[in-house]
């Protein structure tokens, strides 16, 4: 004898009065998202770029290269920086990473202080 089995099918599954209830936990991840990474990101630029605006000539700058220099002039989109007596470099705005403060802001004391020159 061969029976066959059949499957019951399940009693229907109580639906959500609210289908958009789905969406609430992926909506909290993009909250999440936006709060600390895009609006901290977004603040950091616009603090860069206004530091940039700002800057001119005298001001004492490191750059994403590690050079830190001078500035001696400003242009649309470069500067000119001094790094050493007689050189003169140009870079552009964008790869200035921070402004430093100038060599008589600390105590009168340059920041910056070149290596002892060694007479012989």
């Amino acid at each position: 004898m061969v029976t066959f089995a059949y499957a019951e099918t399940p009693a229907a599954a109580p639906q959500s009065s609210a289908p958009f209830m789905n969406f609430v936990p992926i909506l909290g991840m993009l909250a999440i998202f936006y709060f600390f990474m895009i609006r901290p990101q977004q603040k950091k630029a616009s603090q860069h770029k206004t530091m940039l605006e700002g800057l001119q000539k005298g001001d004492v700058v490191l750059t994403s290269g590690g050079i830190y220099g001078t500035v001696m002039s400003v242009g649309e989109k470069t500067f000119e920086l001094k790094i050493a007596e007689n050189v003169k470099i140009k870079i552009l705005k964008s790869a200035v990473s921070d402004k430093l403060n100038t060599p008589e802001a600390i105590n009168g004391k340059p920041t910056i202080q070149s290596e002892p020159k060694i007479s012989s």
